[in-house]
């Protein structure tokens, strides 16, 4: 499990051409170097650079062989003059990461010339790459980079992740089903999966003394605990053997089916579900988000992975409950595992008794009652048809003050956000094709787009 937050990982090299240049032009393109990395990090990433110019085919393959072993997201080619085109695929080919061509905009190195010849290169040989263009404070420039940046790195970071799913398929959903071979050959994603049943009984191993410091954490963090002390205690049980499988098997993301069994045996993964997720202190101190799926859905599960990985925030799990046309307005919730991270603040989250229908409970469970704060949302759902993955993307609006009768959709106990979507509402229904929901706070639409295009998923896009 992350414990701290991790940045996108950038490879910059910077090219010219091998021929004989005078002393003074190859020290105006060694010159880009430090402006370029300057520029990315500015923008919020790690950058990984040899910080010399790579100018024939065995800097090329040291190059290459470096960002390779530093295990880049994405690489950024600053191409500074004319450059031997074969010099840049050659390193593209080493670290097997899309490319942004970036050509330089200074007027004496006519950096364009290069930059096209390297652009064409790179399609000619399949390799994924991008072209933008721009002076190192064009702001402008910093947006399509950024966006490039993190929609590649929302698909290069899946890759050598490992996914534990607990449980079975869940209550008939077929659509949240994955393909394990499909995850290894098209995500570079190892799907292993576990028994709930060694988690119930690794959950009554904790000592009391442990439950009883969380228990005091749990009431001084958040606005209330309303649950009897039994079905809490029973729940941060749940918590500890989950969150120690993560750490024991060293899973990346993970998801548990937990319903129908669960309730009837023991208690359900709510309290434990809702805490990995955040990237708030959890109870063990602060912590990246840990992406958790609930009901055994794999294919949510991997949109919260693409969305945490280009967002490297809070990702939620949530049912689309009701959408009112004349309002506008989704209700969303679900029957216990948001995060709190979606609250105004954790004082405004209550633990409180769950109360879906449908299941008996041995002892109960616990639930994360709140409604969500205000924001601008990103929207998204992977699932297949007939085998090909699709991405539903649109953004939207969280609204901290919603209409009646919006809060009186589903159990009151329940968590829930309510959504006023930017795409056509009639449009955004005819594109649904699961009941299950993941929201990130901000606008990554665009870099979802270039996500699905390295990925070859198909956008749909109401």
């Amino acid at each position: 499990m992350a414990i701290k937050n991790e940045k996108i990982k950038v490879g910059l090299i910077v090219t010219m051409s091998e021929d004989v240049w005078p002393e003074d032009f190859v020290g105006l393109v060694q010159g880009f170097i430090k402006p370029a990395k300057e520029m990315l990090e500015s923008l919020g990433f790690e950058v990984i650079a040899k910080e010399i110019l790579c100018r024939d085919i065995n800097e090329a393959r040291e190059h290459g062989r470096f960002l390779r072993d530093q295990k880049i997201d994405v690489l950024v080619n600053h191409v500074g003059t004319w450059t031997y085109a074969n010099d840049s695929v050659e390193v593209a080919r080493i670290v097997g990461v899309p490319v942004i061509v970036w050509p330089s905009y200074n007027k004496d190195s006519l950096g364009i010339a290069g930059g096209t010849i390297v652009r064409g290169s790179h399609e000619e040989m399949n390799l994924k790459n991008y072209m933008v263009y721009g002076d190192f404070d064009d702001k402008q420039l910093h947006r399509e980079i950024s966006v490039l940046i993190r929609g590649i790195a929302g698909a290069t970071k899946l890759r050598g992740l490992r996914y534990g799913v607990g449980g079975t398929r869940c209550m008939g959903m077929i659509a949240s089903q994955p393909d394990p071979n499909q995850w290894y050959r098209d995500f570079g994603i190892d799907v292993d999966g576990f028994e709930q049943v060694l988690l119930v009984e690794r959950a009554k191993e904790y000592k009391q003394e442990d439950i009883d410091k969380f228990y005091i954490w749990l009431e001084k963090e958040f606005g209330g605990i309303k649950v009897k002390r039994e079905v809490i205690d029973a729940q941060i049980r749940m918590y500890f053997a989950l969150r120690d499988h993560i750490l024991k098997n060293d899973y990346d993301f993970i998801s548990v089916k937990c319903l129908p069994e669960l309730p009837y045996v023991y208690t359900t993964f709510c309290l434990a579900i809702s805490l990995l997720n955040d990237k708030s202190n959890d109870g063990f101190g602060i912590k990246a988000p840990f992406s958790v799926a609930c009901e055994a859905d794999s294919n949510g599960a991997l949109t919260m992975q693409i969305l945490k990985n280009i967002s490297n925030d809070t990702t939620l799990f949530t049912d689309i409950l009701y959408m009112d046309y004349k309002t506008r307005l989704i209700t969303m919730g679900n029957c216990g595992s948001q995060p709190t991270d979606f609250a105004p603040s954790r004082k405004d989250v209550c633990w409180v008794k769950e109360g879906f229908i449908g299941h008996e409970f041995k002892i109960g469970c616990s639930c994360p009652r709140y409604f969500g704060k205000e924001g601008k949302v990103t929207i998204s759902r992977l699932t297949r048809v007939n085998g090909k993955y699709h991405m539903l993307i649109t953004s939207g609006k969280s609204l901290k003050d919603h209409p009646k009768p919006a809060d009186e959709v589903g159990s009151p106990q329940h968590p829930k956000l309510f959504i006023n979507v930017d795409a056509d509402d009639r449009e955004f229904v005819k594109s649904l094709r699961t009941n299950h929901m993941h929201l990130v706070f901000g606008d990554y639409t665009e870099e979802l787009k270039i996500t699905c295009d390295v990925l070859g998923i198909e956008p749909v896009i109401p």
